[in-house]
């Protein structure tokens, strides 16, 4: 039992042990980039994105997504108790 423990706190200390590694690391290699670099690696987000364009309508994402499943499922011919089944879950 107590040959567990101690190979789990070991573990343990292990874990951080790469984590602080990683985290110096990571450090390491923003700081080796200039700030140029950066600015010019960095992606940009497109000004009419999905995200934002249903910001603007006041329909989320997860709601937006269930709405086109109702779409498709409705051209294929599913069944109306399914579809309204997840029009439920938009309410």
């Amino acid at each position: 039992m107590e040959n567990s423990d101690s190979s789990f706190g070991r573990m343990q200390e292990d874990a951080i042990r790469r984590v602080q590694e990683m985290q110096r690391r990571s450090r390491e290699a923003v700081g080796a980039q200039s700030p140029q670099e950066i600015t010019e690696s960095a992606p940009t987000a497109p000004t009419a994105s999905l995200g934002g364009i249903l910001k603007n309508l006041a329909i989320d994402e997860e709601k937006a997504l269930i709405a086109m499943l109702i779409y498709i499922l409705y051209k294929q011919g599913a069944d109306i108790k399914l579809l309204v089944g997840l029009a439920y879950l938009i309410l």
